[in-house]
């Protein structure tokens, strides 16, 4: 989710120009749609893309950054997927068919025959049992972001090598969509147990085979003879290049060294003027955010007046002009764009979301001096390198209320350590969610338990509401509950949202059968991609 580079002066300048409201945002007419191109695909070549940092190891169950996800996906199946071609279709992976009983607590999975790992080995039921307990009921010292995703699993059942049978607690309407997701990948039974974790092997069922990594170079990838479907994948490999600095992989798909990179709003707008239409660009309204974390496990992060007082502080129209560059949606916790979203009007009793952004901020000192600190208070900003742009402009906004914050940049690694031991003051971050859907989003950042709240706020209401949404199968009934869980949780402040994404994609064009998911962690598996010229 490398945003760009920007210097702290340019940064403020931006804010400044975003304030008087001279930031122009860009034309929607920007973008290339994707095309299907109906020819004979081509076998060969080797597919070239980019991440900005060494990924901190290679461990999708454990992991929740795309810097792994788009490393070793290609080397996994899920038990099943979203088509690559059409993002809102769930349908088979390793799994060729599934039912699901009448009462709806139960669903059954029939594996494909033959299947092999890439050590030789055949997948069977016991690989997808272990896989999939190890995430929900991860065992001591695995870290499982999407434990809650799937807590609704009562068990797991492997009537045969070929059969996996899944019991719920309750109805769960959003299983299937937590199955597809890249990150739930199924892994063989005995490596896991040999190895202990995998941080440092890859061994998947997937269409690519893992090959060579030299640390602060790049990642290589090498097709799998064996992978289950017949002719694929058409690639000979796949090379992901590390770059940390954005001009240098800009640079590299210029020359067509890089043959796909996501790309922000402002270098899509340059690319689209320096490369015209011998580029294509896909854009998609993005499953990925900027917030600002508060550890509320500390002072004066505990007291719900000094969250509420940053939230009134923020600009989200100012972090869209600066932060995306003029693209960008001011929502809540669940995609503005999409089927859960709170409705517009909800949204803007929440504090902080209202027009008047004085007002917003003369009460927001008001809250700092209630609640003991009349003269603000300093506070240490810990972020990822790749984000340090997000870091000063939440520097900025903060300052306009009197809070001095100093922004601390640490490599991936070491940041996502600190968070995840939530060993932090507070914290610029941006994520990403795999799929728009309530139990996933709720259950991995908001629910008092969620491996992802990082703030730590805990609101049982919400874990309630949680719960019954869950489990309603009525689709106007769940919206509404979920739509009355997000105005419950919103005003806790777990997280301020600053913004959310769209997301840009540059490919040359000679990149066939690649569509842009909406999440960054779906659909890079890359087997149906081909170059049509190798």
């Amino acid at each position: 989710m490398n945003r760009g580079d920007l210097s702290r002066r340019e940064m403020l300048q931006r804010s400044a120009r975003a304030g008087l409201g001279l930031a122009a945002g860009l034309s929607l007419d920007l973008v290339t749609p994707w095309k299907t191109w109906g020819e004979t695909p081509r076998r060969g070549g080797i597919l070239t893309l980019r991440i900005p940092g060494d990924p901190p190891n290679f461990d999708l169950h454990q992991n929740t950054t795309y810097m792994v996800n788009h490393v070793v996906t290609p080397c996994y199946n899920q038990l099943v997927q979203y088509n690559p071609l059409n993002p809102d279709e769930i349908i088979p992976d390793l799994a060729e068919r599934w039912e699901m009983g009448a009462d709806g607590k139960s669903y059954t999975f029939f594996l494909r025959k033959g299947v092999k790992f890439h050590d030789g080995s055949f997948l069977t039921s016991a690989d997808v049992q272990f896989s999939l307990d190890r995430i929900r009921q991860p065992p001591s010292g695995v870290v499982s972001p999407r434990a809650k995703t799937l807590s609704t699993i009562d068990g797991i059942e492997t009537p045969d090598a070929h059969t996996v049978r899944i019991i719920l607690k309750r109805p769960n309407p959003s299983l299937l969509a937590a199955l597809a997701i890249g990150f739930t990948a199924i892994y063989p039974k005995h490596v896991v147990e040999r190895e202990g974790d995998m941080k440092r092997t890859v061994v998947g069922t997937g269409p690519f085979k893992f090959k060579r990594y030299t640390r602060g170079v790049s990642i290589e990838l090498e097709r799998n003879p064996d992978y289950f479907i017949p002719g694929r994948p058409y690639l000979d490999g796949i090379t992901i290049f590390i770059m940390p600095d954005t001009n240098t992989a800009y640079a590299a798909f210029r020359t067509g060294r890089l043959h796909m990179l996501r790309l922000s709003a402002s270098l899509a707008q340059r690319a689209r003027g320096e490369l015209g239409e011998r580029i294509v660009i896909q854009k998609v309204p993005a499953y990925l955010f900027d917030t600002f974390v508060m550890n509320s496990r500390q002072k004066p992060w505990n007291d719900i007046r000094v969250r509420e007082a940053v939230s009134l502080a923020i600009d989200r129209e100012a972090a869209i002009k600066v932060l995306g560059d003029g693209e960008g949606i001011v929502g809540g916790y669940m995609p503005p764009l999409g089927a859960w979203a709170l409705p517009k009007e909800d949204l803007l009793q929440v504090p902080g979301y209202g027009p008047n952004k004085e007002a917003d901020r003369e009460r927001a000192r008001q809250l700092l001096a209630d609640a003991g600190y009349p003269r603000g208070f300093k506070t240490t900003l810990l972020t990822r390198k790749a984000f340090e742009r997000l870091g000063v402009f939440v520097k900025d906004q903060l300052a306009r209320i009197g809070i001095e914050g100093r922004v601390d940049v640490k490599e991936t690694a070491t940041a996502f350590d600190l968070v995840n031991k939530r060993s932090f003051d507070s914290s610029p971050w941006p994520f990403g969610t795999s799929i728009d859907d309530p139990d996933s989003i709720f259950g991995e950042f908001y629910t008092c338990q969620s491996v992802r709240n990082y703030s730590g706020v805990c609101v049982p209401e919400v874990d309630e509401l949680f719960v019954r949404q869950s489990q309603t199968l009525d689709v106007t009934a769940r919206k509404r509950l979920v739509n009355e869980m997000e105005r419950k949780a919103l005003p806790h402040f777990g997280k301020v949202i600053l913004l959310w994404y769209y997301d840009f994609l540059g490919h040359w064009p000679y990149v066939r059968n690649y569509r842009k998911h909406p999440s960054l962690y779906n659909n890079n598996r890359m087997q149906d991609v081909w170059l049509a010229k190798a």
